[in-house]
């Protein structure tokens, strides 16, 4: 069992199983998403809440943090940003392209370096758009720096 240490804003940690905190995240974020819906939040997400405050935008960060380690994620882009010559920013735009019928190609010399990388990609996440959906939103919050251990400690 995997566990996730949170903290709350007066200090107080707790240690969570990943699977349950994911879920208590959800739950949380979908209360945030939609307040006006009627429907008062689980008392694990209320609980949760506590730790991960009710910035949407943050509540998000820490979903898509958690969820990186169902299916893990992690390992797949680690081997896709090991085994390539690319930045994660450029790793992130081709991942973003994939499936995109509005691309236009910037490069014709190197669109066949792109189609290896593409080619890799498709490999790695076996060619699920869900598993390319959800490896490119971890790779987003490291492109936008979110990403970072400052910023998961608390």
């Amino acid at each position: 069992m995997q566990l996730v240490t949170l903290t709350a804003p007066d200090g107080h940690r707790e240690r969570w199983d990943i699977k349950t905190a994911y879920l208590a995240l959800l739950s949380w974020y979908s209360y945030l998403n939609d307040p006006d819906n009627g429907k008062e939040p689980t008392s694990i997400a209320k609980r949760i809440g506590e730790f991960v405050g009710d910035d949407i935008k943050q509540v998000h960060m820490y979903l898509v943090y958690l969820d990186g380690f169902n299916g893990d994620l992690y390992s797949k882009l680690s081997l896709l940003a090991h085994n390539s010559n690319k930045s994660t920013v450029q790793l992130y735009f081709v991942m973003k392209s994939i499936g995109n019928s509005d691309y236009l190609r910037h490069n014709k010399e190197q669109e066949p370096e792109r189609q290896q990388l593409i080619n890799r990609i498709k490999q790695v996440t076996n060619n699920d758009q869900e598993t390319l959906r959800r490896l490119t939103e971890l790779t987003k919050l490291f492109v936008d720096g979110q990403l970072h251990y400052s910023n998961l400690e608390g």
